[in-house]
This record gives C-alpha cells, sequence and structure tokens, in this order.
C-alpha cells in the first residue's frame, strides 16, 4: 500500500499564497531550463527563453546567447540555405558570418554618410570664411548697431582729423607749401 498521493494532475490557475507561488514558480522555472538544455542539445537549435517574477527581477536562458537571440529576433535570417563559401560549416556559423557581414556593411554605410556630411561642414566652412573676408575688414559697416555706427564715425572724424593735422604740419616744416614727400622725412 501506499503512503503518498503520488503525481497528480494540477489545475492550471493562479497560487493563492505568495511563499506558495514563489516556490512554485522557482521549481517550474527550473523545470523549463532543464527541458530547454535537453532541447538545446538533442536537437542542436537555438533558444532563448525570458521569464519576470512577481518582483521584476527577469531570469533567462539562452543558448548560445542572449544576444544572439535578440540580434535574431531584431533582423531575422531570411536565406537560411548553405552558400557556397560556407557548405561544410554548420549554419549557425554561417547565420553568424552573414549577421555580421550585414552589420560591417551598415556600419561602413554609416561612416561613409558621417564622412561626406563632414566634407560637406568643411566646404560650407571654407566657403562661408572665404565670403566673410571682405566682411571682416575694419571699415565694413554691416550689420552694426546705430550706436557702434556712430562710434564707427567718431573714429573716422578723429582719423581724418589727425591726418590733415599732421599734413599741415608738414606743410610748415617745409615752409614753402609746395608738396613734398611725405614718406621721406623720417616716419
Amino acid at each position: 500500500m501506499k503512503n503518498t498521493k503520488g503525481k497528480q494532475k494540477i489545475e492550471m490557475k493562479e497560487v493563492e499564497d505568495y511563499e506558495n507561488r514563489m516556490t512554485t514558480f522557482s521549481k517550474r522555472k527550473t523545470g523549463i531550463f532543464k527541458k530547454m538544455s535537453e532541447l538545446v542539445a538533442l536537437c542542436g537549435v537555438e533558444a532563448a527563453f525570458v521569464a519576470f517574477s512577481e518582483t521584476g527581477k527577469s531570469h533567462t536562458f539562452a543558448h548560445p546567447s542572449m544576444e544572439d537571440a535578440v540580434g535574431r529576433l531584431k533582423s531575422p535570417l531570411i536565406d537560411e540555405s548553405p552558400r557556397k563559401d560556407d557548405t561544410n560549416t554548420p549554419s549557425l556559423v554561417g547565420a553568424y558570418k552573414r549577421q555580421k557581414n550585414e552589420e560591417l556593411k551598415k556600419l561602413y554605410a554609416d561612416f561613409a554618410e558621417e564622412l561626406e556630411l563632414e566634407e560637406e561642414k568643411e566646404k560650407k566652412l571654407k566657403k562661408s570664411k572665404s565670403d566673410k573676408r571682405f566682411d571682416k575688414k575694419w571699415w565694413n559697416a554691416e550689420g552694426l548697431s546705430v550706436e557702434e555706427r556712430k562710434q564707427m564715425h567718431q573714429s573716422f572724424v578723429e582719423l581724418n582729423v589727425s591726418l590733415c593735422g599732421k599734413v599741415s604740419q608738414q606743410f610748415r616744416k617745409d615752409g614753402d607749401g609746395s608738396s613734398a614727400d611725405l614718406a621721406g622725412h623720417g616716419h
């Protein structure tokens, strides 16, 4: 005669008691991980499993890795038939090579686009610098405020007065009022 009830069918409904629910989660999770490991070993497949406990903690199983599984979900490989160059390689390795190749192509395209944008910026900067050479001259009043224009005008007036004063001094030194070579007098 048996002293235990043996293996009984359990009704599928949420376990009411929190501690019993956590225990059931832990046991069932372990069972699923074991079955997935057997599936991978027996069938040579890729597998991934993610479960989040009530506390929000994630529990994962993945073969060969979770990164590979997520990568496959993001960009599934349509053509998994072996190619000429990898007929002796397992399909997983061939798929990995194709995926890496696609990633490198995208990276190259991104860098080429970035380089083109930078070259365009450089051309615009050079053109802008050459266009602004004339604008940067001290006599250009474009873009100045009224106050800055008044100051610029005053500077021109002062320059004019100063130059006129120097010319008249030079004429007085020469004495006769004839035009003299201003540059030749030690200045």
